[in-house]
């Protein structure tokens, strides 16, 4: 019993070790769409005309690519700074929403940062 359960437990980490990783096209798909997402959000803010289904609109987007982002990992992974720069963008929105120029503020400047070194794991 004790043999089947190990020989189980070994096989259950194999297949959860060869679960394939985010290729470079993948990466550089996903920070081309959050570079839109954020784009589309700069947009608004210089048009000073952000309408409640707009901002709404705006905030399910870096939260959908927010969540998309949790596929290049955390620490130790190549494009880690892909999810990172995801979160940033989203945070600084929430900011926004807010009326919290501080976190808006970080969001930006973290998210600057971060997807500079997105792009530069894809070199």
């Amino acid at each position: 019993m004790k043999r089947t359960l190990f020989a189980a437990l070994l096989a259950g980490v194999a297949l959860s070790s060869q679960a394939a990783e985010p290729t470079k096209r993948e990466a550089k798909d996903f920070i081309t769409r959050l570079d839109a997402a954020v784009e589309r959000g700069n947009a608004q803010i210089l048009s000073g005309k952000i309408d409640p289904v707009a901002r709404r609109k705006q905030a399910q987007d870096l939260t959908a690519l927010q969540n998309e982002g949790e596929k290049f990992g955390v620490l130790f992974t190549p494009f880690h700074k892909c999810n990172e720069a995801s979160i940033s963008a989203s945070s600084s929105w929430q900011g926004l929403l807010g009326n919290n120029k501080q976190q808006f503020d970080n969001g930006i400047e973290s998210y600057d940062k971060e997807r500079q070194a997105c792009l530069e794991a894809l070199d």
